[in-house]
């Protein structure tokens, strides 16, 4: 039987056989080295250079019979949240872990139902409207993360990790599928509603100040980002993302009050996805992105504070046994911190926004009040309500004293080493926003 990667004649050529199975597994990096390396050193047959394969210049070769005929065929390399094997190999059996959930004054440990956990208390709370979970297999979000991969560097890196959604066009293209399956009443044009890229903070005289897609890094990473994972509870209404002045007017035209049936009903969503490696247990290895559901299906408002620059009045920063402990333990998490004592821009945490609303500080920031009722959940691929749902980094802890999860999901890893060095990569995160509009029904 002819295998899939070659057409051939029949031909005893063995060589011309080897070169075509070759040549299946170009797109392997570690296959198409060596095989690059074997054809050099002895020749391909073809070459236009006689030199190649030993003859002279004025030598004709002839290969007389039948020939084969080497067809290429790509080996599609799985995006890095999922490329490792044990990655969600035993998510059936987590459905709540333990994370310190970050409050206005201190993180309280608190129960994030996870998989099929967090499926089932989005049901129960009514809350399919505001948040849903995509499936790590799901066709669209493959396309949209083999999307990311090949433009992060190009598109991303290269707007310093944030910008205007006319930068990525098919980004915000495969996204904007995901949204139209995970809430059709309010996306789907087949259901009268529409998806716009962006949230249109800022118009198209200011685009370079846009955060409609944005990539989030570490504070340890390697490469300097000012978008770490947010571990502060917020609604993105309240972020310190600047907003120029009169926005929602533009960002929702034809927005009609309550109860005009001419009028559009807007919603602000963000499509959330995880870049590094996934563990054992279906999430990501540090900093989850861990979201409130909504008070009574969203009838009602969940009880929050407002922050004012003099609460930030000392805060208590990492101690230098804490940052030596951290840097022992993944020395390239130094790197941030020697660039930093070269560096000549302001430190002051407002200052270095470069997108940052002047207001933000004057007017205060909306914090959540702990409450037992509220109902967190979290998931690596996740589309949201970002403007009604609670949202940031939280950080995972242990279900007790003698329990540490995540020692546990790597030495019971098939892959130890790999895992290991996976949950050492922090989280790195991108996500992306959109408005969409429809008549309300």
């Amino acid at each position: 039987q002819t295998p899939p990667h070659a057409s051939t004649q029949p031909s005893s050529t063995t060589a011309l056989d080897t070169m075509s199975a070759l040549g299946a597994f170009a797109s392997a990096p570690t296959a198409a080295l060596g095989a690059r390396s074997r054809v050099f050193r002895r020749g391909a047959l073809g070459t236009n250079d006689a030199k190649t394969i030993g003859i002279r210049p004025s030598t004709t070769v002839r290969i007389r019979g039948p020939r084969a005929q080497a067809v290429s065929t790509a080996v599609e390399l799985l995006p890095p949240a999922i490329a490792n094997p044990d990655s969600c190999a035993r998510a059936n059996e987590f459905t709540v872990r333990k994370g310190a959930v970050p409050y206005k004054d201190e993180a309280v440990d608190c129960d994030i139902f996870v998989n099929d956990g967090a499926r089932e208390a989005i049901r129960a709370n009514g809350a399919e409207r505001f948040v849903h979970l995509i499936e790590p297999n799901n066709p669209k979000l493959l396309k949209l993360l083999k999307i990311m991969e090949d433009g992060w560097d190009r598109i991303g890196v290269r707007a310093k990790n944030a910008g205007h959604n006319s930068l990525w066009p098919d980004a915000f293209e495969a996204g904007k599928a995901l949204l139209e399956e995970a809430f059709p009443e309010e996306c789907d044009p087949a259901y009268g509603g529409e998806v716009l890229s962006g949230v249109a903070f800022v118009g198209d005289d200011m685009k370079d100040r846009a955060i409609d897609f944005m990539q989030r890094r570490p504070k340890t990473d390697f490469t300097m980002s000012k978008y770490n994972p947010l571990g502060r509870l917020h609604r993105d209404p309240d972020a310190i993302d600047y907003k120029q002045p009169g926005w929602m007017e533009a960002a929702m035209p034809g927005s009609g009050a309550p109860g005009d049936e001419d009028g559009y009903s807007y919603r602000y969503y963000n499509v959330w996805l995880a870049r590094t490696p996934l563990d054992p247990s279906g999430q990501v290895w540090e900093n989850p992105l861990c979201l409130l559901l909504p008070k009574d299906k969203g009838a009602r408002e969940w009880t929050y504070e407002i922050r004012t620059p003099e609460d930030n009045e000392g805060a208590t920063e990492e101690t230098l046994g804490e940052k030596a402990s951290r840097i022992a333990k993944n020395p390239l998490s130094a790197a941030p911190i020697i660039m930093k004592a070269f560096s000549f821009k302001k430190t002051k945490k407002e200052d270095q926004f470069e997108f940052q609303d002047e207001n933000y500080m004057k007017r205060g920031s909306p914090e959540l009040v702990p409450d037992d009722e509220h109902v967190w959940v979290t998931h690596p691929f996740v589309c949201f309500d970002s403007f009604d749902m609670w949202h940031g980094a939280a950080k995972w802890s242990s279900e007790s004293a003698k329990s540490d999860i995540k020692a546990e999901l790597c030495n019971g890893a098939k892959d130890v080493m790999r895992a290991r060095q996976d949950a050492s990569k922090g989280r790195v995160s991108m996500e992306l926003r959109f408005r969409a509009r429809c008549k309300p029904a």
